[in-house]
């Protein structure tokens, strides 16, 4: 059942994404890593298919407590890493691999789709907040 303030959120536009990206990367630079979300993520932020929207504020929210808890772990990762960020409070997992980038010599943390789903199935490893 869909409530009215699930209603009342409106889809997140593609300068809140910007937006959401710039505060990440102040973030996970610490740690050497820079934030990038694909195509396809903010294709799927917006499907109706996750029944409840996905606000900016909860994806802010998520990045905040990932960078808390893993941040360090994920530098360390290496690129070419898969892995799955699981908020458990809110049901978002957002699956993302890690490239290496020759022109800005950091890793990349790349969000390649995201999705609010209960009990999230992968083989790759899960970074729950």
């Amino acid at each position: 059942m869909i409530k009215l303030i699930d209603i009342l959120i409106e889809a997140v536009t593609q300068a809140q994404l910007y937006s959401l990206e710039r505060y990440a990367d102040k973030l996970f630079a610490v740690v050497g890593i820079d934030i990038e979300f694909s195509k396809h993520f903010f294709d799927q932020v917006n499907n109706p298919r996750n029944l409840r929207p996905i606000s900016d504020t909860e994806l802010t929210d998520t990045f905040r407590k990932v960078y808390e808890k893993h941040g360090k772990k994920i530098a360390q990762l290496g690129p070419d890493a898969q892995a799955v960020i699981v908020d458990m409070q809110k049901d978002i997992n957002i699956p993302f691999v890690l490239q290496y980038d020759n022109r800005t010599q950091q890793l990349e943390l790349i969000s390649k789709t995201i999705m609010r789903k209960r009990n999230f199935q992968t083989t790759n490893d899960k970074l729950t907040v």
